[in-house]
């Protein structure tokens, strides 16, 4: 749904004195001669924003809708996900794969060269 502050560019908390630079701006943009379905929605959302009478009338046909654009849903605001770590190499792992390694070694040494552990005997 849009509302008159979005239909103008305009922050919900904008002043009368900003309302009105942003309706001429849009005016000179889109005459109505030129852009005559432009210029109703911005002079709708003009006569909205500046007329109280407008405004309640508004009201008193969608209440829900003055309700979104008193309390309007906060953005969330996400944070991006940190970047992922560099991929891991085998030179990486080297570090903490040499001990188990080394134990393995050992033990298959032992086995070969001790009494009973070899299987030529």
């Amino acid at each position: 749904m849009e509302t008159p502050h979005d239909v103008l560019g305009l922050p919900a908390s904008a002043t009368a004195e900003e309302v009105t630079r942003a309706y001429r701006k849009l005016v000179r943009r889109y005459p109505p001669e030129l852009a005559p379905e432009q210029f109703a929605r911005i002079h709708r959302a003009y006569q909205l924003l500046t007329s109280p009478e407008r405004r309640m009338a508004v009201v008193r046909t969608a209440p829900e809708e003055a309700i979104d654009q008193l309390f309007p849903l906060p953005v969330p605001a996400l944070k991006a996900p940190p970047p992922l770590p560099p991929a891991l190499a085998e030179r990486d792992l080297e570090p903490l794969l040499a001990p188990f390694r080394r134990a393995r070694l050992v033990r298959i040494l032992r086995e070969a060269f001790t009494e009973g552990g070899g299987n030529g005997e």
